[in-house]
């Protein structure tokens, strides 16, 4: 099984990008809430800068001076999941617990948005303004994913295509900015471009479904959340949407989701369901189907090297669900 470190070695720059996040937060730690251990602690996959200086090495091998994009590109992320954590009353996130619930919900939409303030100030001094533009849609179509999940909790009309249509919103598109971004940090074709920008597509269209994937049946340990998170706070992924279609049971599935509260019990019904019917089996099925799709528009890149990279990313990507 493919692991962060594997990441990493792909990119080694994520050292990096590493270090200066480090610097941000030590940098105004008189302003911000004492979360600097909590943060140093709860590294993550850093999968969107990964991509982005992938991508960029399409351009030759330094990077050095597209580091800061990188790092703006991860403290957008980073406020999206601190505002997300509230929204979901979460109490854990990777094995830690969480800004609301440790500093309160207040703190948390503050740093989240002292974040997305600090990426956006770094976009802005790198000077590309298509890159600035495409960060700032991909921040409007996130919020607007979201907006319309919360609106959709425990909606049991919910179907395939809504649900790939709001992943796209939530996740993909960012990473399809990531990988374009880095095409854009020197000039190149419009062929070259649509590669990387499918290329990403595709791939975080597969992330997210395995991400819910993972909700269901992946270890608190590996995922760093409580399992069944979606489905408690009402959201419907692809496992229980193909489970409603082939169930036999799904009046009554319907009777516990449509009533906006579930208890241990009915956890465990709706579990037993998804495996019975192969929901599970069914949304990794669809994840390699679009990793197939993403790896079939590197054929458009002119770096050998590059598509190695991208290639082994896809691998770390869907390697994560087995």
């Amino acid at each position: 099984m493919k692991t962060q470190q594997d990441l990493w070695e792909i990119v080694p720059e994520l050292v990096e990008v590493e270090k200066h996040l480090e610097e941000i937060i030590f940098s105004r730690a008189e302003y911000l809430p004492p979360v600097d251990s909590f943060l140093m602690e709860r590294k993550g996959k850093k999968l969107r800068p990964a991509l982005f200086l992938a991508s960029a090495r399409v351009h030759g091998n330094n990077l050095q001076n597209l580091i800061p994009l990188a790092v703006g590109m991860e403290l957008i992320h980073t406020a999206t999941l601190i505002h997300d954590d509230v929204v979901d009353n979460a109490r854990m996130r990777r094995n830690m617990p969480t800004i609301n619930y440790s500093q309160g919900n207040k703190m948390a939409i503050l740093l989240g948005d002292y974040f997305f303030a600090r990426a956006f100030t770094i976009l802005t001094a790198y000077g590309r303004i298509e890159i600035i533009d495409l960060m700032t849609n991909v921040v409007e179509e996130m919020s607007l994913g979201e907006l319309q999940q919360q609106r959709d909790t425990f909606n049991t009309s919910l179907t395939e295509s809504d649900y790939l249509g709001k992943i796209k919103q939530k996740t993909a598109l960012f990473i399809a900015s990531c990988c374009l971004s880095g095409c854009l940090t020197a000039s190149t074709t419009s062929e070259i471009e649509a590669a990387f920008y499918n290329y990403g597509l595709n791939l975080g269209m597969a992330f997210q479904i395995i991400d819910d994937v993972l909700d269901f049946y992946g270890k608190e340990k590996n995922t760093g959340k409580e399992s069944c998170s979606d489905i408690k706070n009402g959201i419907i992924t692809l496992p229980v949407i193909r489970t409603l279609q082939l169930s036999t049971k799904k009046e009554e599935l319907y009777t516990c989701l449509n009533r906006g509260k579930l208890d241990e019990m009915e956890i465990t019904l709706i579990l037993k369901e998804i495996k019975s019917q192969g929901g599970l089996q069914y949304s990794i099925k669809t994840a390699e189907e679009y990793i197939v799709r993403a790896l079939s528009y590197l054929n458009k890149i002119p770096s050998g090297e590059v598509v190695q990279n991208l290639k082994a990313i896809a691998q770390f990507v869907l390697a994560r669900v087995y």
